[in-house]
């Protein structure tokens, strides 16, 4: 008995501690962009103005057309930085689903609110 109850007590907690993790979802936008500059300084970035938004949810924070948004662009499955070779050149159009996540960040023993940002390629429409 005393076995069962440890693991319903340890099953309890990982049901409350796993539905915090999983409380906050993937925020989208879809950005057609026209390239201003490829960046080097502090490190290889695009800066880019945006021509048209589309949000994928209602609540979704986008960055206003004709602002500037300065990114390292992602492949379609933002696992891992676009190949540079690939990059757009200044003047050229570009396609990207910005998506983002709001959470709580752990450093130095201090909890903050961040949000974790990630500019992968598209093809949307």
């Amino acid at each position: 008995m005393a076995r069962y109850a440890r693991c319903s007590a340890a099953l309890l907690m990982l049901v409350a501690v796993g539905g915090q993790a999983l409380a906050d979802t993937w925020q989208q936008c879809f950005l057609d962009l026209r390239i201003a500059q490829v960046l080097k300084q502090p490190y290889p970035q695009l800066q880019a103005e945006v021509l048209k938004v589309s949000q994928k949810q209602a609540t979704a924070e986008c960055p206003a057309v004709g602002e500037l948004i300065t990114f390292v662009p992602e492949t379609a499955d933002y696992q891992s930085p676009l190949v540079r070779r690939h990059w757009p050149k200044k003047g050229q159009p570009m396609k990207i689903r910005y998506q983002y996540l709001d959470g709580i960040c752990k450093g130095d023993g201090n909890n903050y609110a961040c949000r974790i940002k990630h500019y992968p390629v598209s093809n949307h429409r």
